[in-house]
C-alpha cells in the first residue's frame, strides 16, 4: 500500500512506504489501558525530567499570554546577577536531564513490551477522532507542526482534530482547522497534576488516531500517543517508538519543511508539499498596521523587520554589531528598518536606541501573536536561525534567513519562502546587506534560486 504525494513545487513527488501497526503495545484491545501503577512510576519520571531546574529567562518560545508590558519597551532590563553563572547551571541541568530521562526510558522498557506488526489502510478505517501530538516549547517546532493539521484535515474533513502542544501553539494556531487544543505545562506546580488530567481528558475521546508530528524526537509525545487509548498510536520507529502500534521509517527527507508532508504521505493518506502557515484574522493585521504607522510616518519605502535576537547556547546570535551595520546601511538605501527584540534581547534596546536614535523604532512585543500581526506589515524580513524565522515564512512574509551553523539542510526554508546567508568562515554584515538588496530588487518574486551568500 503506497500513499499519494502531489507537489506544490519543483522538487517532486516525495517516497511513499508501506505502513504497519502492532497488536497492542501495553495491552490487548483498542489501545492500551493505563495501570494505575505503570502511569504513576512513568509520571514521577517525566515530571522531574520535564520540571527540573527550569533555565531562567524566557524566549518567544515560552510567552504566550503572559507579556508584562506590551508594546514599545523604552526599558532596559534588569542586570542578569546570575550571568557568570548561567554556564554552569545549564550543563548542570542538562547533565540531570539526561540522567533523568535515561532512568525513566529504562523503567519504561522493563514494563512495557513491543508486539507484532499488522498492516492498516487508514483510507478504509472509520477515523472520527485524531489527536495530533507535538508538546515542544520552542515557537519554531511549533510552526514547522501546522502543515499535518492542514493534510489531515484534507484527508479527514469531517473528523474531530485536537492538538496537543504549548501555550505557543495555542496561540498561534488560532484560526487553523482545529476542534481542540490541549495545552501542556512544564512548569512547577502545575506541571504535577496537569499531564494526569491531560490524559484522563484525552482518553475520555476515544480517538481513533493519535499521531506524534514531532518526528519521534520528544519522548512526552511518544508517551501521550501511547497512553491516548487512541486505536492507532502513529510514530516514527526508535528509542521511543515501543508507545506506538503504527510505527513508520523515517523520512528519507531532513529538512523541517519537506518531512511532514512525506511522513503523512508514508501513512497511505493524500499528501502534498505544504509549507507552515500561519493565519491571522484581518483585523489582527491592521491593529499590526496601525502600531507601526506612526513609526514610518507614512513613508512607502519598503518596510524591513530585523529581529536581532537568537540562541546563544546554541551560538546561533549574530553580533549585535553586525546588525547594527545592517541596519545603518538599509536605512541609508531609502528603507525603512524596524528592530525587533524578544523577552530574551531585552538587555540590547538602549543599545540600539542609543546608537540609532529616535530615527529606527525599537520594538519589544513579547506576545507572538501581537509579534505577528507586526511581522506581517513588513515587506522583507531579517533573522538569525531561530523561531521568527519560521514564523515570518509561515506568514508568507519574504525573509534573509542568517546562519551561523550548518545545520541549513535541516532548518533552512525553501528558497520560494526566504533567501539563505551562510559562510563556513562566518557571515558579515555585507553578506546580508547584498541579500536584502536582492530581495528589495526582485520584490515579490517566488522564482529566484537559493543562494547560499559567502559558501
Amino acid at each position: 500500500m503506497t500513499g499519494t504525494l502531489s507537489k506544490e513545487d519543483h522538487h517532486g513527488a516525495l517516497p511513499t512506504a508501506g505502513i504497519r501497526h502492532n497488536a497492542g503495545a501495553l495491552k490487548e484491545g483498542n489501545g492500551p489501558a493505563v495501570a494505575e501503577d505503570f502511569s504513576s512510576l512513568c509520571f514521577r519520571g517525566i515530571i522531574l525530567r520535564q520540571g527540573f531546574g527550569k533555565i531562567r529567562g524566557v524566549s518567544y518560545s515560552d510567552i504566550g499570554v503572559r507579556a508584562k508590558r506590551p508594546g514599545i519597551s523604552a526599558k532596559q532590563s534588569p542586570p542578569n546577577q546570575m550571568k557568570g553563572r548561567k554556564g554552569m547551571k545549564l550543563s548542570l541541568r542538562y547533565r540531570a536531564d539526561r540522567l533523568i530521562r535515561g532512568l525513566v526510558m529504562h523503567v519504561m522498557g522493563w514494563i512495557t513490551r513491543g508486539s507484532a506488526e499488522q498492516p492498516v489502510d487508514l483510507r478504509n478505517e472509520d477515523i472520527k477522532n485524531i489527536l495530533l501530538v507535538r508538546p515542544i516549547f520552542r515557537m519554531g517546532d511549533s510552526i514547522l507542526a501546522t502543515p499535518a493539521i492542514l493534510l489531515f484535515r484534507e484527508n479527514f474533513p469531517r473528523a474531530r482534530i485536537d492538538f496537543v502542544g504549548s501555550a505557543i501553539s495555542k496561540l498561534l494556531f488560532q484560526n487553523l482547522p482545529l476542534d481542540h487544543h490541549y495545552e501542556v505545562y512544564r512548569c512547577f506546580p502545575r506541571v504535577l497534576v496537569s499531564y494526569l488530567a491531560l490524559l484522563r481528558r484525552i482518553r475520555r475521546v476515544n480517538y481513533d488516531l493519535a499521531v506524534d508530528v514531532s518526528g519521534s524526537s520528544s519522548a512526552m509525545g511518544a508517551f501521550i500517543v501511547g497512553i491516548s487509548g487512541a486505536r492507532f498510536r502513529i510514530g516514527l520507529r526508535g528509542k521511543w517508538d515501543r508507545w506506538f502500534n503504527v510505527r513508520l521509517q523515517r523520512p528519507a527527507t531532513k529538512n523541517r519543511y519537506h518531512n511532514l508532508p512525506e511522513l503523512i504521505a508514508s501513512m497511505g493518506l493524500v499528501s502534498r508539499l505544504l509549507f507552515p502557515k500561519i493565519v491571522l484574522s484581518p483585523a489582527e493585521k491592521e491593529q499590526g498596521r496601525k502600531r507601526i504607522q506612526p513609526h514610518i510616518h507614512r513613508c512607502t519605502a519598503p518596510i524591513v523587520g530585523v529581529f536581532v535576537g537568537g540562541r546563544t547556547t546554541r551560538g546561533k546570535r549574530w553580533a549585535k554589531e553586525n546588525f547594527l551595520e545592517l541596519v545603518i546601511q538599509l536605512r541609508g538605501d531609502g528603507v525603512r528598518p524596524i528592530i525587533f527584540v524578544g523577552p530574551e534581547e531585552q538587555d540590547m534596546i538602549p543599545y540600539f536606541q542609543e546608537t540609532l536614535g529616535r530615527r529606527t523604532p525599537v520594538i519589544f512585543e513579547p506576545n507572538a501573536r501581537r509579534f505577528a500581526s507586526l511581522l506581517a506589515n513588513c515587506h522583507l524580513f531579517v533573522a538569525c536561525d531561530s523561531g521568527p524565522v519560521h514564523l515570518a515564512c509561515a506568514l508568507r512574509v519574504r525573509t534573509v534567513a542568517i546562519f551561523l551553523k550548518e545545520n541549513i539542510n535541516r532548518w533552512g526554508p525553501p528558497a520560494s519562502l526566504g533567501r539563505i546567508v551562510y559562510g563556513k568562515s562566518g557571515v558579515s554584515a555585507k553578506d546580508v546587506i547584498d541579500a536584502c538588496c536582492y530581495e528589495l530588487r526582485t520584490f515579490r518574486s517566488d522564482d529566484a534560486p537559493r543562494k547560499l551568500v559567502n559558501a
